[in-house]
């Protein structure tokens, strides 16, 4: 470790050039929950669900995921026997078990994988760090598949070979030190349930280095838009999880989501009328389940639209605004892999018709207020802040 940190801070280029890039680097990125076929659109349901529909939908989505995670996690295991690493030594539950005598590095390069990772590795300087034998590093590897969703350049390893691009590069070197830890963290190690765990990105606003874990249902869920597929390949400086997809850091806050995206232009409104868009504007680790304008359209005058919000002058209905909007946020991070099975939470909102209702699913999965008679569907989910996420539904939820 004492010489881990040496080698990074030599290597990286000042972040504040990367940043811009970054944000458009990424707004037209796919996120799929487990990138296992082409992803196609998923259509927004504007009505409400029932419980059962919602149960099914749930058990379908788990089942799902865990067949897809099993079946790649066989595909790469012949991998490793093929090139000429024994899975079974490879993939081992302790860390004081004899590890491969192989670096990160030489395991990644080797496999069919990891031909765009490697390439990134190359071209941005790091590929020293990870053969370095006195590193302690825990690597979340995207495969080749995770890539190809993204843009040019950085969508295969022949167009990131060749990047020459200053600013390209120090924006590829931000997303792969995201994807780094500066210790050895195991499947294991990873708590079931939320937890989350600090990169070696160098930090330029809040939470920006931060990875997020959902453990359940026996898969490691990141963001809430990638899972691993493999865990514990353990090579002679640390560890390599197999990741489904490229991992973003957020550039922007939860107000400044909502103000980007003319679905939220209500919202928008009922926070600034009822003095709530600073909290959304600042530091904290919030939930948001963001209703949508044509959900507030649903409702009475004069909460239907946002100048029919902005004209609002009575204390009383100002009061009750903002008390449905505290309604749909909770004090922390729930990712779709956190939502439960019928989970009862409490929100902001005044005692005792504080609680609501999640399940999980995809994109995210499903939402109900005490006085809404069915389920949101939440879409899109997972929605990464500097200071919380975001779960856009189409239903406001009633307390």
């Amino acid at each position: 470790m004492k010489t881990l940190h040496h080698h990074f801070r030599k290597l990286l280029l000042p972040a504040c050039t990367t940043i811009l890039l970054f944000a458009i680097f990424f707004a037209s990125c796919k996120k799929d929950a487990v990138s296992t076929s082409a992803s196609t659109p998923v259509k927004a349901n504007t009505e409400q669900l029932t419980q059962a529909q919602a149960s099914s939908d749930a058990h379908a989505y788990v089942n799902s995921t865990q067949r897809n995670v099993q079946t790649q996690a066989a595909e790469i295991n012949k991998q490793l026997v093929k090139a000429g690493f024994n899975a079974a030594s490879a993939q081992t539950a302790s860390l004081n078990a004899v590890k491969l005598n192989y670096s990160i590095y030489t395991i990644a390069s080797h496999l069919p994988i990891f031909k765009s990772l490697t390439a990134a590795v190359n071209v941005t300087g790091l590929s020293a760090v990870l053969k370095d034998p006195s590193s302690t590093l825990t690597v979340f590897a995207p495969t080749d598949y995770a890539f190809a969703q993204l843009p040019a350049p950085f969508n295969n390893a022949n167009n990131i070979s060749h990047i020459t691009d200053a600013a390209q590069i120090a924006t590829l070197k931000s997303i792969l030190l995201y994807h780094v830890l500066g210790s050895e963290v195991s499947s294991q190690d990873i708590t079931k349930g939320r937890s989350s765990a600090e990169t070696l990105k160098p930090q330029v606003a809040g939470n920006d280095n931060t990875l997020y874990f959902s453990k359940a249902y026996g898969v490691v869920g990141i963001n809430g838009t990638s899972v691993v597929l493999l865990p514990n390949i353990n090579a002679n400086n640390g560890i390599i999880h197999v990741i489904s997809n490229v991992l973003a850091f957020p550039t922007a806050t939860i107000a400044s989501t909502a103000i980007a995206n003319a679905d939220l232009s209500t919202l928008v409104a009922a926070l600034v009328k009822t003095n709530l868009a600073d909290v959304f504007a600042g530091t904290g680790d919030y939930t948001v389940f963001a209703p949508t304008n044509e959900a507030f359209a649903k409702l009475p005058a004069p909460f239907n639209n946002a100048d029919n919000i902005n004209a609002i002058t009575d204390a009383t209905q100002i009061a009750t605004l903002a008390n449905i909007l505290k309604y749909h946020v909770l004090a922390r991070r729930y990712f779709g892999f956190d939502l439960g099975f019928f989970d009862e939470h409490t929100t902001l909102a005044d005692a005792p018709n504080n609680k609501i209702t999640t399940v999980t699913g995809y994109p995210a999965g499903y939402v109900k207020g005490n006085n809404n008679w069915g389920f949101s569907y939440i879409n899109p989910g997972n929605i990464l802040c500097t200071n919380g996420v975001v779960h856009v539904i189409p239903n406001v939820l009633m307390p």
